[in-house]
């Protein structure tokens, strides 16, 4: 319904004498027809009685005060004169052609249906003849946007491309506010421009980290808390993650699977802490500086099947360096009827300058050789005499450090579960367990990222 409203108004702006000079009706009547496309009929009918109103005003603002309004028109925007001498000398030579087909004329549409209300042009005679016109001049703008959006929606991914924008508007808005500066800066010749335009630049950036992570991030807790359980096969887990819902991201490794009702009992047992995520917690900016004095910096989101994870762990670490885990439960295991998670254990190797859910900010560096992690973790697992058996499965595609990637991997995925479980897990193995440092996942390793190793 706000969209149909938006639709009426700005049809009506755009038939309506003096708003017309500054809105332009053609992106409203294009939406209307990209509505229509989608199969929404009110957007077609709201600029049809927008443009109609319009026309009516237009006429009757024409028709009692015709001539002193031209004249204040003139001389309030000369550009003005041109088309209005120009309609006068057509409607005095074809006067129902132009009332029909004015809106096809470019810019002597936005003033005919005025100058036929100053020329004393019937109200009757103007209100067919414009509403024919104003069929066709809709028209032709909705057949448009609905074969526009019928071409785009089979050619490009609309919505992947509101995704990306949606994602990336506190960005966006960053990058316009430094811009407008800059022109101001240049416009008014202030002294030292770069320099105060490059420190807008950055205090843009800072504003857009600030309200990604202390003001919107936390909208993401009741999407994590509705998530429904569904059945689900091992083959058909993903094993990738993006630090972002759109797919512009470089994917990151998901290597563990968890057969349990929760892996934090696991984690807890193995000495790992609980960290907070910007997602589950209400973090503001005191709890951050209180979370670095502590060394367990809040986890920054990674979206699986986009969703951001349910929990997160790390080593006890220093604030560059330290062993982490994200956790998101999938669903549930259909012969055991126990909650499947899966997660995804890296190493913070430092510190980097990244592209991350829609901003530019700092972030911990990944190191690439996600599959020591899992093996240090599988090895920890076996020396805990826990009632857990960790066994690799190949669940996933062998994968290279390339522009989609920021990790390499043998394609190995840590299976944990009790040993009494009966899962139905395909490609078992046969080497089932595996050190960081074997031979068999170095060799394996360097076939994928010889340059890393």
């Amino acid at each position: 319904m706000l969209e149909a409203i938006s639709l009426f108004f700005g049809a009506f702006l755009d038939a309506t004498i003096g708003p017309n000079l500054f809105v332009p009706g053609e992106p409203f009547l294009l939406a209307a027809g990209y509505q229509l496309h989608q199969g929404i009929i009110w957007g077609v009918i709201a600029v049809l009685i927008g443009g109609w109103f319009g026309d009516q005003l237009s006429y009757f603002i024409g028709k009692h005060s015709g001539s002193k309004t031209q004249r204040k028109l003139i001389r309030w925007q000369a550009k003005t004169k041109r088309p209005i001498a120009r309609c006068r000398l057509l409607m005095k030579k074809r006067g129902n052609a132009i009332l029909i087909f004015a809106r096809l004329l470019g810019p002597v549409a936005w003033v005919v249906p005025f100058m036929a209300g100053s020329v004393n042009v019937s109200w009757k005679r103007f209100t067919i003849c414009s509403s024919i016109g104003l069929i066709l001049g809709v028209g032709q703008f909705v057949v448009a946007g609905y074969l526009l959006a019928a071409g785009l929606q089979t050619w490009l991914p609309l919505d992947s491309l509101k995704l990306i924008l949606i994602e990336h508007k506190l960005l966006i808005a960053s990058v316009l506010v430094a811009v407008t500066f800059t022109v101001v800066a240049w416009k008014k010749n202030w002294s030292r421009k770069w320099t105060k335009s490059l420190t807008a630049l950055v205090l843009c950036l800072v504003a857009a980290n600030y309200g990604h992570f202390f003001y919107l991030a936390d909208d993401n807790v009741q999407q994590v808390e509705s998530t429904e359980i569904q059945p689900i096969a091992f083959n058909d887990l993903g094993f990738k993650v993006y630090p972002g819902r759109s797919n512009v991201f470089d994917a990151q490794a998901v290597n563990l699977v968890y057969v349990g009702e929760s892996p934090r009992t696991l984690m807890q047992e193995l000495g790992w802490l609980e960290n907070q995520t910007f997602s589950r917690n209400d973090i503001e900016l005191s709890d951050y500086v209180s979370l670095l004095k502590q060394k367990l910096p809040p986890v920054s989101d990674l979206f699986w099947n986009g969703k951001p994870q349910a929990m997160a762990f790390q080593e006890p670490g220093s604030l560059l360096k330290r062993s982490h885990i994200r956790w998101w439960q999938a669903g549930h295991e259909a012969s055991s009827n126990q909650s499947v998670w899966v997660g995804a254990i890296s190493y913070d190797d430092g510190l980097k300058l990244a592209h991350y859910s829609g901003i530019v900010t700092v972030l911990h560096r990944i190191d690439p050789n996600v599959d020591s992690e899992r093996d240090r973790l599988a090895n920890q697992i076996e020396m805990s005499h826990l009632a857990l058996a960790g066994e690799l499965y190949s669940l996933a595609q062998p994968v290279a450090m390339d522009n989609q990637h920021d990790y390499y991997s043998d394609g190995n995925v840590l299976l944990i579960s009790e040993p009494s479980l009966a899962l139905n897990v395909p490609n078992q193995q046969s080497d089932t367990k595996m050190a960081p440092n074997d031979e068999t996942s170095i060799s394996a390793i360097s076939v994928l990222s010889p340059d890393v190793i």
